[in-house]
């Protein structure tokens, strides 16, 4: 076949890259489809794009046994080894005149700690997983580090999985960068991805064919090259309104996003290549009266929602990570205002609406209300959608055994029911043993939740979900989970740590500065969101600490109290040494920790973090009481959960007999 090029199509390069087989790795690594879907895309621009062939480089790693369809004029392909790319990418294409880069790539996929996409070869290994760190080599494409004037339009196309590195520990990345110059003014980046960061790209039902190249080559098919570079925002939104539907239809759950890369600071922006580069900024107005509501109110728990649902409303890739930015509402809305949010929509709006929407204090609630539509009208900006609804809170009681005055080891109970606010529901109006005590609980149980259905038989209130046992620190080895409660009229009882999640808490524990600090942990529980976190030992950094034999630090208590992190300890290490742990939990103020009370039934994996998170997922501590009841229920580890909301608590003051 012979091309007429026009000059546009003689100035563009490709580099495409189709890896199915990843030969020392493992053979769950097996991608069927991605070769396939590569050399189709090379197809297209070589025909309707009318690229000349000898402008593609072309890399296919396709499984074994593979026959790929007839290649036409494409120059043969080369294997998707680490060499053959990086030469075509760093030092053959750099040298070309050229003025359109084209770089497709189809395999699996992974985002660093700071959203750069890695991208394994075909010859990476298990001990050592070569990729290309493709948000460095980006940013070597658009600085000085390849020649002024060449390559003004450059388009990156990845149908990989964007799943987070620190997610799958047992894998080893090499860490690679390329060398970032000056960035070179009038140069354009648009990358267009088949996922958010954390989503994993899918194949079409029944073919081994990439979901997301099949739709783009279906939008790209008859365009010419001159149609496909001018429409590119245009095709990405079209994208990402088709799977919107296919998620409604529940045919797929990634979500396309792009960027487009311009200006000085690098800025990404949802925008068309003629667009202005900015959305609407904060004005002075907006930051006065903003400063003012942040003094009225603290940062609601909602925080992290209403970060991650502002990116989603204004189509744009979150910052990977499940933290908040540092600091309170101002400086949140300061690390919105810096980014870049739709044309005519900042960032900052959409996450107003949402605090506004799930405010504890609706008076607060609907002044930040006011102040979205206010600041939105001065703004000229466009309509800020309303926030979902805020999900219904699980119903709980909270039972506190408290030490009788003048008699020993008897007890004051009192139950209260939590939904939105504390109603006492019960007190033992005398001193109870704690013998009697645990059989008068879980009657008071069952007559409460049954009341609780009587008294609402449209189910509209939310169902008691969890039991929090407020005690003293001496009860800690009471296994309150074991508290049989009578689940039906045959019934003899039940575990209340099967009917419920079960928690146990030492509020009174909490004393002079440990309290500060217990507070400031928890906030920053709530400011990380869902999303799982590592536990590998005592790392400052890290949410989770675990410690395990017999090596408990002396310091230990003023390691864990050092920074807001961690918020939870997993105490796996021998008995004699878990008062010692659990006296620096305390005082250090961690709310959360987890520790065994037995040894694991037979069967049952004898590593407590394999018992939290079987699957080898980090471990998320939002999810521990639904997590330790599930192992309750199956009957394997005798763990006992401390989950102490420092927000959560009914009214101060002592039992009454």
């Amino acid at each position: 076949m012979s091309h007429r090029a026009d000059s546009l199509a003689e100035r563009t390069y490709a580099l495409v890259v189709g890896v199915e087989h990843y030969g020392a790795v493992s053979r769950e690594w097996r991608l069927p489809g991605a070769a396939h879907d590569a050399h189709r895309f090379a197809r297209w621009l070589t025909t309707c794009a009318k690229v000349p062939p000898a402008n593609v480089r072309l890399f296919l790693s396709p499984l074994p046994g593979t026959t790929l369809p007839d290649t036409g004029d494409l120059p043969p392909h080369r294997p998707a080894t680490e060499a053959n790319i990086k030469q075509a990418l760093l030092t053959d294409l750099p040298s070309r005149g050229g003025d359109v880069l084209w770089i497709y790539w189809a395999g699996h996929g992974f985002v660093n700690g700071i959203d750069d996409p890695i991208l394994p070869y075909a010859d990476a290994s298990a001990a050592s997983i070569s990729n290309l760190n493709l948000g460095s080599a980006l940013r070597h494409w658009r600085s000085d580090s390849v020649s002024t004037g060449r390559f003004r339009h450059q388009i990156a196309l990845v149908d990989a999985c964007r799943v987070e590195e620190r997610r799958v520990p047992a894998l080893r990345f090499e860490q690679t960068t390329f060398r970032e110059g000056f960035r070179v003014g009038g140069r354009e980046q648009f990358v267009l991805y088949a996922t958010r960061p954390g989503e994993v790209a899918k194949n079409r039902q029944g073919s081994p064919a990439g979901l997301f190249t099949q739709a783009l080559l279906e939008r790209l098919e008859g365009l010419s090259l001159e149609e496909s570079v001018s429409r590119l925002t245009d095709i990405a939104q079209s994208l990402q309104r088709d799977f919107d539907d296919r998620r409604r239809n529940g045919q797929a759950r990634q979500t396309p996003t792009f960027e487009i890369h311009r200006g000085w600071h690098d800025s990404a922006v949802l925008t068309a290549p003629d667009a202005d580069d900015t959305s609407p900024r904060l004005d002075q107005p907006a930051w006065d009266r903003l400063a003012a509501l942040a003094r009225q109110h603290p940062l609601p728990a909602c925080a992290h929602d209403a970060y991650r649902w502002a990116f989603d409303v204004c189509r744009v890739s979150a910052p990977v990570g499940n933290a908040l930015p540092e600091g309170g509402l101002t400086e949140i809305v300061r690390d919105l205002d810096d980014r870049m949010g739709r044309p005519e929509l900042p960032l900052a709006l959409p996450f107003v609406r949402y605090l506004a929407a799930h405010a504890p204090d609706r008076a607060w609630g609907a002044r930040l209300d006011s102040w979205v539509e206010e600041t939105r009208l001065r703004l000229r900006a466009a309509p800020v959608p309303p926030a979902p609804e805020p999900p219904q809170e699980p119903g709980a009681l909270h039972v506190q055994l408290g030490r009788a005055p003048l008699e020993q080891d008897a007890y004051l109970v009192r139950i209260w029911r939590y939904r939105g606010r504390f109603t006492s529901e019960w007190e033992s109006g005398g001193s109870l043993p704690l013998s009697s005590a645990r059989g008068e609980v879980g009657r008071q149980i069952a007559q409460l939740v049954e009341r609780f259905v009587e008294e609402d038989p449209e189910g509209i209130a939310p169902d008691i979900e969890r039991v929090e046992f407020h005690i003293p620190h001496d009860l800690l080895d009471e296994d309150f989970e074991n508290w049989s409660v009578p689940a039906g009229a045959e019934d003899s009882g039940e575990p209340v740590g099967v009917l419920f999640e079960v928690v146990v808490r030492c509020p009174d524990q909490r004393k002079g500065v440990a309290r500060q600090k217990w507070r400031a942990k928890w906030r920053a529980l709530e400011r990380q969101g869902p999303g799982g976190w590592e536990a590998p030992g005592a790392n400052a950094s890290q949410p989770v600490w675990l410690l395990s034999g017999n090596e408990v630090p002396g310091n230990l208590s003023a390691l864990l109290q050092a920074k807001d992190l961690p918020v939870c300890v997993l105490a796996a290490g021998e008995r004699d040494r878990l008062g010692d742990v659990l006296k620096a939990v305390f005082s250090s103020g961690v709310p959360v920790a987890v520790w065994r009370r037995g040894e694991p039934s037979d069967g049952a994996p004898g590593d407590l973090t394999t018992a939290l998170a079987p699957s080898g997922e980090p471990i998320d501590p939002r999810k521990l009481p639904g997590t330790v009841r599930a192992l309750r229920i199956a009957a394997q580890h005798p763990v006992v959960l401390l989950w102490d909301d420092p927000n959560r608590r009914p009214e101060s003051g002592r039992l009454m007999s």
